[in-house]
C-alpha cells in the first residue's frame, strides 16, 4: 500500500513539474516577463496542493515529498554545482572581499537582529513566546538568503554584474554561515559552560575545509582526464565527470562540513581546469546535463514550497507571521545599508543606493530556510510547528511579493 501511495504521489509531482516546464515555454514564447518563472512554479504548487488537500490525498503527497535530509542530499547539489560551473569567475572574485563581509558579518547581524526582536516581542507579549535560544535559532535559519530563489529571479530579470555577484555570492556563502550559526545557537542553548571560541573554530574549519575538499576533488578529476584515455569512450568519460562533480558534496556532508561550499568550489574549479580536458562531445553533453538537472531540481523546489502550504499540518500564529515578515525586512536592512556604507569607503566601484535598495529588497528566503525549519528542535513541540509554519509564510512572502516586486524596482 505504501509503494502504491508513493507511486501515486510521485506521479502527481512529476506531472506538476512537467506542467511548469510547459508554462515556462509558453511564457518565453509569448514574451511574458511580468512574472518570474519561479513565482509561477510556486503558484502552480499551491494550486496542485489545494486539489490534493480537497481530494483527501495529503498522505500520498506526504509520502512523495522529500524530508529535510533528502532535500539537502539530492535536490540541492545539482543547483549549487551548476551555479558555480556557469559562474563568471573574474567578476565573482573581483567582488570577493565584499561578498565575504556580507556573507559572514551580515548574516550574523541579521540573525541576532531577528532573534532578539522576536524574543523581545514575545515577552510583551505581541507574538508567540520563544525562549532566547529558540528565537536566535529561528533568526539563524531565516537569515539564509536562498541562492536558488535569487538565481531564478536575477536570471529572469538580467540584473547588472555587480549586483548579481554581490547578492548571488552572499546567498551561496551565507547558507554555510547560517547553518553554523544554527548549530552554534543550538549548542549554546543546551550548554552549561559556553565556549565562544569553539563556534569560530567550527566556522573556519567548515568554510576552508569544505572549499579545499571541493578544489582537491576537481583537480584530481582534471588530472585523470588529462592523462588517461577516457575520452575514447564518451559514456565512460561523461559518467566519470558527473560522478566526480557531485562527490565533494557527499564527502563534506559525511565529514560534518558544508556540502554547499564543497560543491560550489568543485563547480568553479572543474569549469576552470577540467572542462578543457574533455572531448568536444562530452563537453557539450555535460554542460547541457548539468543545466537540465539544475532546472528540474530548481523547479521541483518551488513546486514543493507551494505544495507544502496546503498539504502540511500547520500551526499558524498570525501575529508571529506578521512580525516575522517585518523583522525579516528590518534585519536585512540593518545588514545591507550599514555594511554597504563601510565597504564603500574601501571599494573603487561604490555600491550605489539603488543597488543597496535592490540588495535589501531581493534578500529572498527559500527551500534552505524551510528545510532547516523542518529540523528545528525545541523543548516544546508547539514551538517547532510555529517555526515551520512561520518560515513557510516568510519564504512565500519573499519569493512572491519581493521577487515579483524586484522588476518594478529595477526600472526605477
Amino acid at each position: 500500500v505504501a509503494e502504491t501511495t508513493m507511486g501515486l504521489g510521485l506521479s502527481v509531482l512529476v506531472v506538476t513539474v512537467v506542467t511548469c516546464v510547459l508554462a515556462s515555454h509558453f511564457m518565453a514564447e509569448h514574451d511574458f516577463d511580468a512574472l518570474p518563472d519561479c513565482i509561477a512554479y510556486v503558484l502552480i504548487g499551491v494550486l496542485v496542493g489545494s486539489v490534493i488537500r480537497l481530494a483527501g490525498a495529503s498522505a500520498a503527497a506526504g509520502y512523495a515529498l522529500p524530508n529535510q535530509e533528502q532535500l539537502f542530499l539530492f535536490i540541492l547539489p545539482p543547483i549549487i554545482f551548476e551555479a558555480g560551473y556557469s559562474l563568471n569567475k573574474r567578476e565573482f572574485f573581483m567582488q570577493w572581499g565584499s561578498i565575504l563581509v556580507f556573507a559572514v558579518v551580515g548574516t550574523l547581524v541579521s540573525a541576532i537582529a531577528f532573534g532578539a526582536g522576536l524574543f523581545f516581542l514575545g515577552t510583551l507579549p505581541m507574538s508567540y513566546r520563544f525562549s532566547l535560544w529558540d528565537a536566535l535559532k529561528f533568526g539563524a535559519l531565516i537569515s539564509a538568503v536562498d541562492p536558488v530563489a535569487t538565481i531564478a529571479v536575477f536570471s529572469a530579470l538580467k540584473v547588472n554584474n555587480t549586483l548579481h555577484f554581490l547578492v548571488f555570492g552572499e546567498s551561496v556563502l551565507n547558507d554555510a554561515v547560517a547553518i553554523v550559526l544554527y548549530r552554534t545557537f543550538s549548542e549554546l542553548g543546551g550548554a552549561d559552560k559556553h565556549n565562544f571560541f569553539a563556534p569560530i573554530a567550527a566556522f573556519v574549519l567548515l568554510f576552508f575545509g569544505s572549499t579545499v575538499i571541493g578544489f582537491a576533488t576537481a583537480c584530481l578529476a582534471a588530472l585523470i582526464l588529462k592523462y588517461s584515455n577516457l575520452r575514447d569512450s564518451h559514456t565512460l568519460e561523461l559518467s566519470f565527470y558527473v560522478l566526480m562533480a557531485y562527490l565533494p558534496y557527499f564527502v563534506c556532508e559525511g565529514l560534518g562540513m558544508s556540502g554547499i561550499m564543497g560543491i560550489l568550489a568543485s563547480g568553479v574549479t572543474l569549469a576552470h581546469y577540467a572542462v578543457y580536458n574533455l572531448s568536444e562531445t562530452s563537453r557539450l553533453a555535460s554542460h547541457e546535463s548539468f543545466r537540465m538537472l539544475s532546472f528540474i531540481c530548481e523547479t521541483f523546489l518551488f513546486v514543493y514550497l507551494g505544495t507544502a502550504l496546503t498539504t502540511f499540518r500547520h500551526r499558524w500564529h498570525l501575529m508571529t507571521v506578521v512580525w516575522g515578515v517585518l523583522l525579516t525586512l528590518a534585519s536585512r536592512a540593518v545588514n545591507v545599508f550599514p555594511i554597504s556604507a563601510v565597504l564603500n569607503q574601501y571599494r573603487q566601484q561604490r555600491i550605489s543606493l539603488k543597488n543597496q535598495l535592490i540588495m535589501w529588497f531581493s534578500g529572498l528566503r527559500g527551500a534552505i530556510a524551510f528545510a532547516l525549519s523542518l529540523n528545528f528542535s525545541s523543548v516544546h513541540d508547539d514551538t517547532r510547528k510555529v517555526v515551520v509554519s512561520t518560515t513557510l509564510a516568510i519564504v512565500l512572502f519573499t519569493v512572491i511579493v519581493l521577487g515579483g516586486g524586484t522588476m518594478p524596482l529595477l526600472r526605477l
